[in-house]
């Protein structure tokens, strides 16, 4: 077997030095990226968003959900219904879905519909 050998002769105090000088560049150079004056912000927005992603299999978790976004402060929220969230979304599903968690809110169409009176954004 051939070995390849390097004739460097680096030892373990030059090389932690250049790791050093390296990561010390590394940092200055994002540093120097953050005060930049010429940058464009957007207006904060405040709100939140919430994420469906159970279908029928787990009905709790999907209530857990909405009821959460019933209970979020006004602002500019989202609920999106992704994965096995989006088949709830169709017609007549919803009403399915209920948790013996959640008795006293009703089925997912009832907490969706308060959710919508809220003002709260629904996307799939």
């Amino acid at each position: 077997m051939n070995e390849s050998k390097s004739d460097a002769s680096v030892g373990r105090g030059d090389f932690l030095r250049l790791v050093a000088l390296g990561g010390a560049g590394l940092g200055l150079s994002a540093l120097s990226g953050c005060g930049s004056k010429g940058s464009v912000t957007e207006k904060s927005r405040q709100g939140y968003v919430v994420a469906v992603t159970h279908g029928l299999k787990d009905p709790t978790r999907v209530m857990l959900a909405l009821v959460t976004a019933t209970k979020l402060p006004k602002g500019d929220n989202h609920i999106w219904f992704a994965i096995d969230g989006g088949e709830i979304c169709k017609t007549g599903l919803a009403e399915q879905v209920t948790s013996p968690l959640f008795r006293k809110q009703g089925n997912a169409a009832q907490v969706i519909e308060a959710v919508r009176g809220q003002g709260t954004a629904l996307h799939i």
